[in-house]
């Protein structure tokens, strides 16, 4: 992914780059050591961060054409900030750009998409993403106070901005393992009480209320490894590789020292792709088993 700075407002730029967390694959494209946020994820990524005067002043057409140049890096997807960006501090809307589509997003529903670029067929989640908050390219800036405008092109993962916990990445303490998604997955990251898991894992694994499958153990993968500890559905998330196939698995289950402990064994739900529900990817929810 490449991310532009063509605005002015040094606070907008840092305000976005705080938001979107300390994301793995971290590079700066401009001479000197490259910085590395990468530690701590067994999935190769690249983020190229330009904070160049340069692209100071440039339009939405040039930003989206500036990989295009051949023998170059190419990037799954393009974002930079604009003046829009700077006018609104509460979201902090950024341009995006990928293969055609064009769209609005927030810095932190950027980030979780950048996690899972990867990813086979995310070519219907970008389609999604240009219905929901499409981006009229033939426009070089958004007019100042035009309302009817900005209310029209609203962009995707606004509600992430607006959460009192909303996901931020942030590095792991210790390098955690990659974990294969060839079938959805329940984490467990809270190892105070065994009894609770294995309390939890049962009726997962056989729901008392389903009288189609007896055992959902060939559907649902259980990792119950103590490198987790700690971990927050984030890192968890940055961690998953993804197989070869179909590519049907797209959940991803966290047992937390809240499902672990409070009534009711709410595990945290982590989509890894698009839900037809709600035109926010990173759409985490508590769920009941």
């Amino acid at each position: 992914m490449l991310l532009l700075d063509t605005g002015d407002d040094e606070d907008a730029w840092e305000d976005v780059l705080w938001r979107m967390g300390e994301l793995p694959g971290v590079q700066d494209p401009s001479p000197g050591p490259a910085a590395d946020a990468g530690r701590g994820t067994a999935v190769p990524r690249r983020l190229l961060v330009a904070h160049d005067p340069a692209w100071r002043g440039a339009t939405a057409e040039e930003a989206a054409a500036a990989p295009d140049r051949p023998g170059v890096w190419v990037p799954d997807l393009v974002v930079l900030t604009d003046e829009r960006t700077e006018r609104h501090p509460d979201i902090r809307p950024l341009p995006a750009f990928r293969s055609g589509d064009a769209f609005w997003i927030t810095p932190r529903q950027a980030a979780m998409t950048y996690l899972v670029l990867h990813r086979l067929h995310l070519g219907f989640t970008f389609d999604d993403f240009a219905t929901w908050g499409p981006l009229d390219l033939d426009r070089e800036s958004v007019d100042e106070g035009d309302e009817v405008d900005e209310e029209r092109y609203g962009p995707v993962g606004a509600e992430l901005e607006k959460r009192d916990a909303p996901p931020r990445y942030t590095r792991p303490a210790r390098e955690l393992p990659a974990l294969l998604q060839d079938t959805d997955l329940l984490v467990r990251t809270d190892f105070g009480d065994d009894a609770a898991w294995a309390a939890l894992v049962e009726p997962v694994r056989r729901p008392p209320h389903s009288d189609v499958i007896d055992d959902f153990g060939p559907y649902l993968r259980f990792v119950d490894d103590p490198a987790f500890a700690g971990a927050t559905p984030e890192q968890v998330m940055a961690q998953l590789r993804f197989g070869d196939g179909e590519d049907v698995s797209d959940v991803l289950l966290i047992a937390d020292a809240v499902t672990l402990s409070a009534p009711g064994s709410r595990c945290s739900r982590c989509p890894s792709r698009r839900t037809s529900a709600s035109p926010s990817w990173w759409n985490r929810k508590r769920w009941e088993p």
